[in-house]
């Protein structure tokens, strides 16, 4: 099981970088999307480990909640890599 979510956090992550330009004019640019997507990363874990958290303390509306909004976070930031890494024609 262990082995699953190694596998399912590193194609997150590289389907997540792809929000991040390859070329681009400045490197500035570059930076601070690493540093967008990295932050969003850690927000969505967090958000689901407290959610989990809180369904093991006996709050299963809070966490349910919480694991949900992770979920949702993690879908739309997939989506805003996937659409934004397209190449303009």
């Amino acid at each position: 099981m262990e082995i699953f979510f190694e596998f399912l956090f590193e194609l997150y992550a590289e389907l997540v970088m792809l929000a991040v330009p390859e070329k681009t004019k400045s490197k500035t640019v570059k930076i601070l999307a690493a540093c967008l997507v990295a932050l969003v990363l850690f927000g969505v874990l967090f958000l689901f480990g407290f959610g989990v958290e809180r369904v093991n303390a006996g709050h299963t509306a809070t966490g349910a909640l919480c694991i949900a909004g992770a979920v949702l976070l993690g879908l739309a930031q997939l989506i805003a890599g996937v659409c934004l890494s397209g190449k303009p024609e």
